[in-house]
């Protein structure tokens, strides 16, 4: 486990915030997922060619947490995964009830974070310059 793998932890404790790590071959096969059916233009997913991609700057945050949420709710989602792509080396699961706090504490690691539901209805990225960029894939 990772230094920021350990903070991280030590932080949702703190805070309260129930969570599921993922084994290695869960977190593979997201992985394998999203980069075998998501565009990418270099190392990141190409938002503007997926459907309702929204943008958000490092500045906007709270609105993009706050479409976020009411997309999970509009497709009744429940669980959220979260994986970075450098610092981190887990995959944790999230009830969506704390996207605030898990979106704000993961902003604040220094790395690319996806984050999507089970199906991928939903899949996001919080880059390491802070912007935040989603899409609601059905």
């Amino acid at each position: 486990m990772s230094y920021f793998d350990e903070e991280l932890e030590k932080e949702l404790l703190e805070s309260s915030i129930n969570y599921m790590k993922l084994d290695n071959d869960a977190h593979d096969n997201a992985v394998s997922h999203i980069n075998r059916n998501f565009p990418f233009i270099g190392s990141k997913i190409a938002w503007s060619s997926l459907p309702n991609s929204t943008s958000h700057s490092k500045n906007t945050i709270n609105k993009a947490i706050e479409e976020i949420s009411e997309k999970a709710k509009d497709l009744k989602i429940t669980e959220i995964t979260f994986i970075g792509d450098s610092l981190t080396e887990n995959a944790y699961r999230f009830h969506t009830a704390d996207l605030k706090k898990i979106i704000m504490t993961f902003s604040e690691i220094p790395q690319h974070t996806y984050f999507f539901s089970e199906q991928f209805s939903l899949i996001g990225c919080i880059s390491s310059e802070g912007e935040i960029n989603f899409s609601a894939t059905t």
